[in-house]
């Protein structure tokens, strides 16, 4: 009993630690490929309040979870295609309004990085590829649903070439289908994301239209040709940078479509990324297209509990999460005194490359220390778990590969907190781009002349959301890893240590 309360204290030090450093970095966070943001730092006590109260609800949970042995990884679920008027909304005229609204707007942002006004706050991409697409959308994907599966204007341009190459060719592929092969796994995703993020924070040419033009080109082009060799589906669900990312965050997310009554498809999906999937798929691409309309729901769910439907990940999926943590927090690190030392220390013409370098160092340090944590729980689990066959002896890898999801509520707080403010101010640029995509003096919609109020959103306002978000990323994430552990070691000694 002794060793137990001593094992418990180290994981509340622990737990207090981790809770610490999400509150001191999440405030100040800032984003860099496009605009400014506004607000101010988190005053000191709402700093400490968040932090106090990420604490206590977490042993709260803790508390109550303890005493509940029955917490399980299955949820209910409403069917939304049930209501006539939603499955209305599903049918295919409708969503191929919705994909062509998207596929004008790509075409209008890499026209307009092209032959539009060079002025980043005179052109559409800018605001188009750092406010809509990478933080409404990662939003929404967050907080609704995959909109992005739904919308995705490089996919629907790529069905286009494929249904008018079939019309050609009397029905023959576009695409080779090569099998995917399972040692690629999701490592295209992870270098996708990584100069993801380096074009946002260290690239300094991000803002300039015809650079983000230019880097839309490329690519839609490696997409395409992933699509081609590998088929669409599959390409997208596996090694497609944003494809992968967004559909993690949507594991949080209320809505889901799922596969049901055939195990066969699930069994059978190419690719890695359904390899330790449960026998329902839940928003794959590639099981959703290869079965019938009644095999499919569009469900509404308790949030959070998708990303339970997973027993364990890949460990390239491991690292995608870790990167897309680590990432967020480097963001801080660019903001803070610490950094503006060492800017101060390097020259000009360096500064390009020291940003580079901590950017994977910060990453691969992420990965370190939950690497040591995963062990540090494995060891706990050899020891102290019950010797049966439920809590045997697991790898690090393992362990790590299996706790690495509960991760993601932090992830999405933590990018709610970092750009909500960027969102509600940087984003109004859209309102008059909107109407004059190019620069040229439009005025399609009548919203031309809209003029940027940056006290939409105030700093008070902004400051309570993001301690909130915070707060509710660790909850979330708290009471994932206590199912996950419930799961992993059969909700014995171990599981309640860890």
């Amino acid at each position: 009993m002794l060793t137990n309360k001593r094992l418990g204290t180290v994981s509340t030090v622990c737990r207090f630690a981790l809770a610490i450093g999400a509150i001191v970095f999440s405030p100040i966070v800032v984003g860099h490929g496009f605009g400014q943001r506004y607000d101010l730092p988190v005053p000191l006590w709402l700093w400490v309040t968040g932090a106090g109260a990420t604490i206590v609800l977490s042993f709260v949970i803790v508390g109550l979870f303890s005493r509940n042995h029955g917490a399980k990884t299955a949820y209910s679920r409403i069917n939304l295609l049930k209501v006539s008027f939603l499955r209305c909304l599903a049918q295919r005229v409708p969503l191929a309004m919705v994909r062509a609204v998207a596929v004008i707007f790509l075409i209008a942002t890499v026209l307009a990085g092209f032959v539009g006004d060079p002025d980043p706050f005179r052109n559409l991409a800018p605001v188009m590829v750092w406010v809509v697409w990478w933080v409404g959308v990662a939003f929404i994907c967050a907080l609704i649903g995959d909109l992005w599966a739904l919308v995705n204007p490089f996919r629907t341009l790529f069905c286009w070439a494929e249904w008018a190459f079939s019309r050609l060719t009397s029905g023959a592929q576009l695409s080779v289908a090569r099998p995917y092969p399972h040692a690629l796994a999701m490592w295209p995703a992870v270098a996708g994301l990584l100069i993801f993020f380096w074009a946002e924070l260290i690239w300094s040419g991000g803002s300039v239209p015809r650079n983000l033009a230019i880097a839309v080109m490329i690519y839609a082009v490696v997409t395409w040709l992933g699509m081609f060799v590998y088929g669409r589906d599959v390409w997208l669900q596996n090694g497609d940078t944003f494809s992968v990312i967004f559909g993690i965050l949507a594991r949080f997310a209320p809505l889901e479509l799922r596969v049901v009554d055939n195990s066969g498809v699930v069994s059978s999906c190419a690719g890695p990324a359904c390899h330790y999937k449960a026998l329902e798929c839940v928003n794959g691409y590639h099981c959703l297209a290869r079965v019938a309309p009644g095999q499919r729901q569009w469900n509404l769910r308790p949030p959070a509990l998708g990303l339970l439907n997973d027993q364990r990940v890949t460990f390239s999926m491991m690292i995608l999460v870790i990167v897309l943590l680590a990432t967020v927090t480097f963001d801080g690190l660019l903001e803070t005194r610490l950094w503006t030392h060492i800017l101060d220390r390097t020259l000009s013409n360096e500064i390009r490359w020291v940003g580079s370098v901590a950017l994977v160092l910060f990453s691969a340090g992420f990965l370190f220390i939950y690497l040591i944590f995963s062990g540090l729980m494995c060891r706990l689990a050899q020891r102290y778990g019950e010797k049966n066959g439920i809590d045997r002896p697991k790898s690090t890898l393992e362990v790590a590969s299996a706790f690495v999801l509960t991760l993601v509520p932090i992830a999405i707080a933590y990018h709610l907190a970092h750009y909500l403010s960027y969102l509600v101010i940087t984003g109004q640029y859209f309102i008059p781009r909107v109407s004059d995509p190019f620069g040229y003096g439009w005025n399609l919609f009548g919203t031309a002349d809209y003029k940027v109020d940056i006290g939409l959103l105030s700093a008070r306002v902004a400051w309570y959301l993001a301690v909130t978000f915070v707060v509710l990323g660790h909850v979330f994430a708290v009471y994932l890893a206590h199912v996950v552990a419930g799961r992993t070691f059969g909700g014995g000694r171990a599981a309640h240590l860890i």
